[in-house]
């Protein structure tokens, strides 16, 4: 904080010709702190505002998912094998 109060009478005395006083630098940092502060709620309202906006739109899209299912013709060449696979006469995962 104190640094920043220098940081503030340092730019104002740089700013214009007049000489300012200690508690006129005080009341500029007063303000951009507050505006600051004032920036950080409206966000931190806008962020809780969001939250429950994206939960319902993440439940909206998982409660109608659905799963795509192929419905592959069966074709006469796709269950020719010549010998059976190392594991077995199945396939690996079951399925034909």
């Amino acid at each position: 904080m104190l640094g920043a109060l220098r940081s503030s009478v340092a730019r104002a005395a740089r700013s214009s010709g007049v000489r300012r006083m200690a508690s006129d630098a005080v009341q500029e940092l007063e303000k951009e702190v507050s505006h600051a502060q004032k920036e950080a709620n409206k966000w931190k309202m806008v962020t809780f505002a969001c939250i429950p906006m994206c939960l319902g739109l993440g439940v909206l899209t998982m409660s109608n998912a659905h799963t795509h299912h192929r419905n592959v013709p069966a074709y006469p060449y796709m269950g020719y094998k010549v010998r059976d696979f190392p594991w077995g006469p199945e396939p690996l995962f079951g399925t034909k």
